[in-house]
């Protein structure tokens, strides 16, 4: 059997990374443009430069392209690996949770027309995309307060924890304050970060 040497493997996952990363880009561009209902998978694929079948290939599907991909392109845009990969070397319990304001406001500031496709995309594929983000959001928070758990910081149930960090940071939230109130995304961030560190953390002993 033929051995595929190891560069050119690398290789191939960085070629089909930017792939990805090229479909995505023109689905973000296109489903801003146009509408998700309203972009044929045959557009997208011209936008990208990729032949029709390398979109399906790659995603099964423009509900696949939503579903699996936008979260994908999210995360990266927002920055949102490097930050929670910034966790670990953090010891202030407040400033693990302004780690969660800081995402929170990072996905909205940068990614605010990415969150506005997948609300808005046909409702099958919604409900699919935003259970995706419903679930990476609980992980991520899940993760961060392991940390503060670790530091006895905590001041309720991890699981209970994670159901209100979740909660605070949804998007609606977001929408209420600098949307429709007019607050800058530092005031957002801010307060997320006093009142996630007012309804977790154990208080400080007298």
């Amino acid at each position: 059997m033929d051995e595929v040497l190891p560069g050119v493997v690398r290789l191939r996952e960085q070629r089909e990374a930017l792939t990805k990363h090229t479909i995505l880009r023109a689905a973000r561009e296109l489903f801003a443009e146009r509408g998700y209902a309203n972009t044929p998978v045959r557009l997208l694929a011209q936008r990208a430069g990729v032949a029709l079948q390398t979109v399906y290939a790659t995603y099964g599907s423009k509900a696949g392209v939503l579903a699996a991909g936008m979260p994908d392109l999210l995360d990266h845009e927002a920055g949102v690996v490097e930050l929670f990969a910034s966790r670990d070397s953090i010891d202030d319990p407040v400033e693990l949770v302004g780690l969660l304001a800081k995402i929170a406001r990072q996905i909205r500031e940068r990614c605010g027309d990415i969150i506005k496709i997948m609300r808005s995309g046909a409702a099958v594929d919604a409900a699919a995309v935003l259970a995706e983000g419903h679930r990476r959001r609980r992980l991520g928070a899940l993760s961060i307060l392991e940390r503060i758990e670790t530091l006895g910081a905590l001041g309720l149930p991890r699981d209970r924890a994670a159901d209100i960090a979740v909660a605070l940071s949804t998007d609606e939230v977001c929408d209420v304050l600098v949307d429709q109130g007019g607050w800058s995304y530092q005031e957002y961030e801010d307060w997320l970060k006093a009142t996630l560190a007012k309804q977790l953390l154990r208080p400080p002993a007298p």
